[in-house]
């Protein structure tokens, strides 16, 4: 798929929000740019418009394809995620523990630090 058509979610919304962040930090931008583009990146459906908003901020500093900021993303939606469903489950009453679906499902991306390198490349 083209990037024109690849649609966009609030991960790659909110990586672009941290490098306008950093543009601004930087002195690249001013306030009302860093107002103006942010509304711009929430609004972006596909990755062209977000493209658009931060490719001439200059290079991402951070990134995002590191192997230490996946484990940590992935990390943080497994504890995160559970640990609101198992609130939920505890103030409805309990019963089936039903939130062992939310932490296998989150905690299957998680499986791919375990496994060595060299075992994936058969």
């Amino acid at each position: 798929m083209t990037g024109a058509v690849t649609r966009v979610g609030d991960l790659e919304r909110e990586a672009a929000r941290a490098r306008l962040v950093e543009a601004y930090a930087a002195g690249r931008i001013d306030a009302p740019e860093l107002e103006t583009r942010a509304e711009a990146v929430w609004g972006a459906a596909r990755a062209v418009e977000l493209a658009a908003v931060v490719d001439d901020l200059g290079e991402d500093p951070v990134s995002p394809g590191g192997a230490d900021s996946r484990f940590v993303r992935d990390l943080l939606v497994f504890l995160i995620c559970g640990a609101i469903a198992v609130a939920a489950w505890h103030l409805t009453g309990r019963g089936f523990f039903w939130p062992v679906w939310v932490l296998v499902y989150t905690g299957l991306p998680l499986l791919r630090f375990l496994i060595p390198r060299s075992a994936t490349h058969t």
